[in-house]
């Protein structure tokens, strides 16, 4: 009996799934994060953002690391001061980013015209911003709408938070004596020590001379009182 060999049909994969695999596994993910204002800490705050984002990103099979970008937190209120922020930014427009990480609305940008803007523009590019502690994917429909609400309630916050900074400055700067009024006080009080010590030099020098011994007379060394 002729055994015959079983026949394989080989099914070929389509297009459009070899295609969406491909861009899974070149999927670039970048992450942004602003440090702390304090020098002390700012290489801590890195090190630690850097950290946990090399961390997230490298434990996804479908992602890879395109960069970690930092900022000092004070300039928070404004892209144009983040030079790393706007260096992403022209990353994502030559297309070495698909996908940004970032912590939340108000470490992305604290400004709601600036935020909405660069979410906008890179929505056009097909990049994806993920703010991680809302979690509002920017290419989501409903996305635009609750980071207009994040982003105006994370502006509110820094504005109220510089204006309690400047008010607090200006109450320390209305406490602290100027030079002006303590050099005047000085000088004050200089000149009424000195118009003191003139005026007891003066009483001194008049007690002494009430108090002094009759003149003697010159041929008996004897006053004329003891004479007579």
């Amino acid at each position: 009996m002729n055994e015959t060999a079983p026949r394989v049909i080989k099914i070929p994969a389509k297009p459009e799934s070899v295609r969406q695999a491909e861009l899974q596994r070149q999927l670039r993910v970048a992450a942004y994060c602003r440090v702390s204002t304090k020098e002390e800490d700012q290489a801590n705050s890195y090190e630690a953002q850097k950290e946990y984002y090399t961390d997230k990103i490298m434990s996804n099979p479908v992602w890879t690391m395109a960069g970690i970008f930092a900022d000092k937190g004070i300039t928070g209120t404004s892209v144009k001061k983040r030079e790393d922020f706007m260096r992403m930014i022209r990353h994502c427009r030559q297309r070495k980013i698909d996908v940004v990480l970032t912590k939340s609305v108000s470490r992305f940008a604290r400004n709601t015209v600036d935020c909405l803007y660069y979410t906008r523009a890179l929505k056009e590019l097909g990049i994806a911003v993920i703010f991680e502690k809302e979690n509002i994917n920017s290419l989501e429909e409903d996305s635009e709408l609750r980071i207009t609400l994040s982003g105006a309630f994370a502006q509110s916050e820094s504005e109220s938070i510089s204006a309690n900074v400047t008010w607090g400055k200006r109450r320390a700067m209305e406490r602290r004596p100027s030079s002006t009024n303590t050099s005047t006080a000085t000088a004050g009080a200089r000149t009424i020590s000195r118009r003191s010590s003139r005026r007891r030099r003066r009483s001194s020098a008049g007690s002494t001379s009430d108090t002094s011994p009759e003149p003697a007379h010159g041929c008996c060394g004897t006053s004329c009182m003891s004479r007579a």
